[in-house]
């Protein structure tokens, strides 16, 4: 299946989703996941990966729900919201290790905004320990400026996830290197709204300028974090 755009009835789906969030609903609906969101997210997931090659030569593309897509049921076990969905789908292409512990790439689609971006949402401990040493490496501290320069010029905003309060010990709270030294993931991103274009092969388009954007600080995630 080629991908010409994420379908309208998805985003109809996912917004009537949140005002029917329980299973009898979803299983009445479900043909608008099962048959068009899903293959729609496969075929851009597969398309995406194919033009990154060259950038991205070892990115993992999972053509399956709980691979490169998100399931869309909650983890609800520690939660007090008991709804059984996610009103967004989401996936994510990444490249090396473990799923979540590799630099990737991140879709994210509902009916409020539409997310673009890639990195590490939230450093395993020891990839943790390494970010911080390598902060202190001038040669990898210029590397990681740059790659964070392009991804803001090309109107990027750069996120920690979760971050500290105060610069951990060994950085000078009022140095060039504070906030990074705060973070406990790195990633960028680009948020839009919703419009015909999220329908046609622009959401494609779109989201390879993205990718193509973040491919400086993919690459210091991949070579110096993770490598």
């Amino acid at each position: 299946m080629a991908f010409d755009g994420f379908p309208e009835q998805g985003l109809a789906f996912l917004r009537d989703l949140a005002a029917h969030n329980d299973r009898d609903w979803f299983e009445q609906h479900r043909a608008a996941w099962d048959e068009g969101i899903v293959p729609a997210m496969m075929a851009w997931c597969g398309e995406l990966a194919e033009r990154l090659r060259e950038t991205m030569p070892a990115l993992v593309f999972q053509p399956r729900i709980g691979g490169s897509v998100y399931r869309l049921n909650r983890d609800t076990r520690f939660s007090r919201d008991k709804s059984p969905y996610k009103t967004h789908v989401a996936a994510l292409l990444w490249e090396g290790g473990e799923k979540h512990d590799a630099p990737g790439i991140y879709l994210h689609v509902s009916p409020e905004q539409i997310i673009f971006g890639g990195g590490i949402y939230m450093f395993e401990d020891a990839r943790l320990d390494r970010y911080r040493k390598l902060l202190h490496s001038e040669k990898s501290v210029e590397r990681l400026t740059r790659a964070l320069a392009s991804a803001r010029k090309a109107g990027l905003k750069v996120e920690a996830g979760e971050k500290l309060q105060r610069p951990p010990r060994g950085f000078n709270p009022e140095g060039p290197l504070a906030e990074l030294s705060k973070y406990k993931g790195l990633t960028v991103a680009k948020t839009y709204k919703p419009g015909a274009w999220v329908h046609t092969g622009e959401a494609l388009e779109r989201s390879e300028n993205v990718a193509r954007a973040y491919a400086a600080l993919h690459a210091w995630l991949r070579d110096e974090l993770c490598g």
